[in-house]
């Protein structure tokens, strides 16, 4: 006796797709079956991860999104539309951050943290809802834990995030009665490219790992496996939720 995740009816959209966590996500969404939409600020980057998933025997198409902008969010999901269908899963791990301690950002850090991590995502939120709500679709946006406990010198980042964790639980308020589950991962400190300026400036990714219950950080299967959880049909019942994935690091 075995279970399997079927996604095959799925049309999934990862933003930050092109790298990272984002990618992790792509692939394992893409491996179940969805039709995923690599979505990404660098359009190259969202391509070679759709090549790559095609190589595979997979489904998936490359799109360049600049999530802060709306204009750049309707036509990238109007492409996704057009190529794949309408959106049934939506993926939010796109972000931006600034490393510094709080007296070091400057006004212009802030606004860009904010634009992208909070606003972006926002912003793809109410521009795919219609499609969520149409197909009873999954929503998981990907915050981190620095939203429940702080985190030294990404402050703003932390604060945006904590705004993607309320944001999410006030939509499943909104829409679960639709049909529409709405849920947020949380990382602990994950090895990306993303990430290795800030596992640098704590003493390296050596140091980071002894305060970690499992002994290691986070790679990106390690969120993407979370993900697929929460929009599969595994979790049904499941809403408004922050799953912590962080080798016991935070136990909320």
């Amino acid at each position: 006796m075995s279970i399997q995740i079927d996604l095959s009816s799925d049309v999934a959209v990862v933003t930050g797709g092109g790298s990272g966590i984002g990618e992790g996500i792509a692939h394992l969404l893409a491996e179940a079956g969805a039709r995923v939409a690599v979505a990404d600020l660098s359009a190259e980057a969202a391509k070679s991860v759709a090549e790559q998933i095609t190589a595979k025997g997979g489904t998936a198409i490359g799109v360049q999104v600049d999530i802060a902008d709306e204009a750049s969010v309707r036509q990238g999901l109007d492409a996704v539309r057009e190529q794949l269908g309408p959106v049934s899963v939506l993926v939010n791990n796109a972000a931006a951050w600034a490393i510094k301690k709080f007296a070091d950002t400057s006004a212009e850090d802030a606004r860009r943290v904010v634009d992208v991590t909070l606003l972006g995502t926002i912003n793809m939120m109410r521009a795919a809802l219609p499609d969520l709500v149409a197909t009873q679709g999954r929503l998981v946006n990907v915050a981190s834990d620095s939203a429940r406990v702080g985190e030294h010198s990404m402050s703003v980042y932390a604060g945006a995030k904590a705004g993607v964790v309320a944001v999410t639980k006030s939509l499943a308020q909104e829409v679960g009665r639709k049909g529409v589950r709405a849920n947020v991962v949380a990382p602990g400190t994950t090895v990306t490219p993303g990430s290795s300026g800030f596992i640098e400036q704590v003493g390296g990714a050596d140091k980071l790992a002894r305060a970690y219950p499992l002994g290691r950080l986070g790679a990106p299967a390690d969120i993407a496996g979370a993900v697929l959880f929460l929009v599969s049909p595994l979790s049904t019942w499941v809403t408004g939720q922050v799953l912590s994935v962080s080798g016991g690091f935070t136990m909320l």
